[in-house]
């Protein structure tokens, strides 16, 4: 979805929320035209006019999966939070250039979706848990895997070492993730205190163990030679 929308057009519609959630729900092929629910024929008929506008092809609505996954994790609801954090923020990237601090990033991120989003998890379907804000674990998986990153090869086209250094700071400074291969490393008694730990072992069981390149890793070919 994000390859199918450029940022420019996002950009010139930020400070109307209802354009904003639009172009997202319908790049994402998540809108109907025939609907029983009055938002989302709203943001179909809103949709169509801006997708002529700017020639727009959407993605199918097919490739989101629902199936096992929780009301509060749906592609709607945090489509809804995306398009609520572009609206309030302002020269969002520069501020976290200016201060990759987790907790500074996190405040950032503390935005409600409009108000149908506050009450529902899916078009025409109502929520029982009326608190849409991202929560603190998904900050920190932004902030992983998607912040991080980019702030490393901004930083690496810049020359700037001094943000790159920040850039891995900012991975110690919030908790390790809890996943399959951190536990898989616990197990053996690893230590894991902090993300860049994890990203760590995650990177080595991806790259190095999966594929068996043990006498490629440092870990791997002081173990097979004691």
């Amino acid at each position: 979805m994000a390859r199918s929308l450029p940022l420019a057009i996002l950009a010139k519609h930020k400070n109307n929320l209802f354009q904003i959630e639009a172009l997202l729900f319908g790049q994402a092929g998540l809108l109907n035209e025939i609907s029983s629910d009055e938002y989302e024929t709203a943001l179909y008929k809103e949709f169509t006019f801006l997708k002529t506008k700017y020639d727009l092809k959407s993605i199918e609505g097919s490739r989101w999966k629902l199936l096992r996954m929780r009301p509060v994790n749906f592609p709607y609801v945090r489509i809804a939070q995306f398009a609520a954090l572009i609206h309030h923020s302002t020269k969002l990237f520069s501020k976290i250039v200016e201060d990759p601090d987790s907790k500074y990033i996190s405040k950032l991120f503390e935005t409600e979706p409009s108000e149908y989003w506050q009450q529902h998890y899916h078009f025409g379907k109502t929520a029982l848990n009326k608190n849409k804000k991202i929560g603190i674990s998904s900050v920190y998986s932004i902030i992983i895997n998607t912040i991080v990153p980019f702030l490393f090869t901004f930083a690496d086209r810049k020359g700037n070492q001094g943000l790159k250094d920040k850039a891995f700071a900012l991975l110690a400074e919030i908790p390790a993730e809890n996943n399959a291969i951190v536990s898989g490393w616990k197990t053996l008694n690893i230590n894991v205190e902090n993300a860049a730990d994890s990203q760590a072992l995650i990177h080595l069981k991806k790259n190095y163990c999966d594929d068996k390149k043990c006498l490629r890793c440092r870990i791997g070919l002081k173990v097979l030679t004691v």
